[in-house]
């Protein structure tokens, strides 16, 4: 009887085993399918826009603009409000005056990243020099009476425009970060783009500053190139530009995530790294808070177009001129945002052995500490999207934001806010409307979207007899949880996004590392003891690492197989079916 009741049971349990293998075939064919109709996002958020806003925004990311100077609009007798709204009415100049590239696309082919040649420079001021004290009372550097505040006024505002005239904002703010934009669409800019060269020691190899000829070679050879006009002392630096795959996953990703990820990565790892909250998710440097921020931001820095909440640049060889309406509606600027949104993550990998065997080495070695695999919703992003110190040798001018929201890890202090002088406004405020100004000056500067961290102090290094990029080392007790000056905020990064990274090189915010290889011995700072520990591993195991990465393709370059049958797969193989049978009768 009792043998009967047992075989009964064993019967009955290999049964169910089958009927569980069979609904877990299922659901995994189920998955396979999901996955590979995603691109093997399971997770991926269904598209935010409509199919007519996408197809608009594909049509606008795609478009080559060209430039059209418009006829200036005349006032005559009408009120200021409705002559503002007349001319906002009307349309836009197109390209430039100020650009970078002539559509979204040329820079971000398919959605991609782009090489050196479309790089963007960026000039920023040093703020230890003394005339900014002087007029802006930072500190008692020597008293100056009205006569003589206004004479040095005078005198520094004509520096600064024969400079680089853009340092000195519309609104007659100091800008400390500026871009150097390859291209205008008017006349007189190559001589004031060359003639930043004059004021560099030893000149400036074109390699480097000329988009026709940059290399990554150039830039890893000399990452900021130093200069000084009189005695104000400048820096240039470059950014290149990311991919976009994936970015409405990233624009969800909750800042109470964020700041979970933070502490834990601090208690994890015993403070060696202290992750930190930037301004946003979006940017080399975290800078802008979301995909609608950035989206709007590169219309108007990159483009040179006039966007609703950004302003075009103004033409830098010519202050007066006025572009005399928008570019883009704002339900142009939304659709181009939801293709942007529509663009898909990178599938998730099929990895081959040695690609797992890599990963288990890039997790091992310290690397999955801040390249966080999955970062819901984005399911395989590989990126914590913090501020990291990532040391001198990655340190350039433009530092990142002290940031808008949550907590500095290990209670970080920032340094205190610079006062910042100010000029003679542009002449396109001062011609303008009341109205029309106050509007003008409350859009966003397209600046602010490359980044640029606001004015805090720096560290009192000593001016030098030559310029010099970084001024002097910090000392350790400052990089160590320190006050965080304006020298230390240049050593942050945003941890950049893994996924789709064997087809986005160049590597690195300049674009200097050419392989993976190289991008990883850049590394220092908090990931220091991680690139180290990369340095040490044998030959082989460091091509499994490399193998590892080479298998997180983008969108367009899957290689992967198709999903397997699973039923399939149990109807034709009766070795699983026997050891399934063989497991229940155990």
């Amino acid at each position: 009887m009792r043998h009967s009741q047992t075989l009964w049971q064993s019967t009955a349990c290999r049964a169910k085993c089958r009927q569980a293998a069979m609904g877990l075939a299922t659901w995994l064919a189920g998955f396979a399918t999901i996955t590979a109709q995603t691109g093997g996002q399971a997770s991926a958020a269904e598209p935010l826009g409509t199919e007519p806003q996408i197809n608009q925004g594909r049509e606008i990311f795609q478009r080559e603009w060209t430039h059209e100077s418009a006829a200036p609009i005349e006032q005559g007798n009408l009120p200021d409000a409705q002559f503002a709204a007349m001319r906002w009415a009307s349309s836009g100049d197109g390209l430039g005056p100020m650009f970078n590239a002539t559509s979204c696309e040329s820079c971000h082919q398919n959605g991609g990243a782009s090489g050196v040649d479309r790089n963007v420079t960026l000039l920023t001021l040093d703020p230890r020099n003394r005339f900014i004290d002087q007029l802006a009372g930072n500190r008692f550097v020597g008293s100056l009476d009205n006569d003589e505040r206004k004479q040095l006024t005078d005198q520094v505002e004509s520096r600064l425009k024969h400079l680089f005239p853009p340092v000195i904002a519309a609104s007659g703010q100091l800008a400390m970060d500026v871009v150097v934009h390859e291209q205008s669409a008017r006349p007189g800019y190559d001589s004031i783009r060359q003639r930043i060269e004059k004021h560099i020691p030893g000149g400036l190899d074109p390699t480097w500053f000329s988009s026709e000829s940059r290399t990554s070679d150039a830039i890893g050879n000399q990452p900021v190139v130093a200069g000084r006009y009189d005695n104000i002392d400048f820096y240039l630096s470059q950014r290149n530009s990311p991919a976009l795959h994936g970015l409405s996953l990233i624009d969800q990703i909750s800042q109470t995530k964020l700041e979970g990820v933070m502490r834990a990565q601090f208690r994890r790892t015993n403070g060696r790294i202290s992750g930190r909250l930037g301004a946003g998710k979006f940017g080399w440097r975290g800078q802008t808070p979301s995909l609608a921020d950035f989206v709007q931001g590169a219309c108007a820095g990159e483009l040179g177009l006039q966007v609703p909440g950004t302003n075009q640049p103004e033409d830098v060889a010519d202050p007066t001129y006025q572009s005399h309406g928008m570019d883009l509606t704002r339900n142009q600027l939304v659709s181009l945002v939801r293709y942007v949104e529509s663009l898909p993550p990178p599938p998730v990998p099929h990895r081959s052995p040695e690609a797992s065997a890599g990963a288990k080495l890039f997790s091992q070695i310290g690397c999955s500490d801040c390249h966080i695999q999955n970062m819901m919703p984005a399911s395989g992003v590989y990126s914590d999207l913090l501020l990291h110190d990532m040391g001198a040798w990655l340190q350039a001018p433009s530092p990142a934001s002290v940031g808008v929201f949550g907590r500095f890890s290990a209670s970080r202090a920032s340094a205190p806010v610079m006062r910042l002088p100010t000029f003679s406004p542009s002449p396109t405020i001062q011609a303008s409307p009341p109205n029309q100004a106050r509007r003008t000056l409350a859009a966003a500067s397209a600046s602010g979207y490359y980044g640029g961290g606001g004015s805090p102090s720096p560290y009192p290094f000593e001016s030098l007899e030559t310029p010099k990029f970084p001024r002097g080392s910090l000392p350790d007790s400052v990089t160590e949880g320190g006050t965080l000056y304006w020298d230390v905020l240049q050593r942050e990064w945003r941890t950049p996004p893994l996924w789709g990274v064997a087809d986005t090189a160049p590597y690195l915010h300049d674009g200097r590392a050419e392989t993976l290889d190289a991008a990883i011995r850049w590394h220092g700072g908090e990931s220091a003891q991680s690139a180290t520990q990369y340095r040490t591993l044998s030959k082989a195991d460091q091509e499994l690492v490399l193998t590892f990465l080479r298998s997180l393709r983008g969108p367009g370059n899957p290689i992967r197989p198709a999903a397997p049958d699973m039923l399939s797969m149990l109807e034709v193989n009766p070795e699983m079916l026997s050891s399934i049978d063989a497991m229940a009768a155990r």
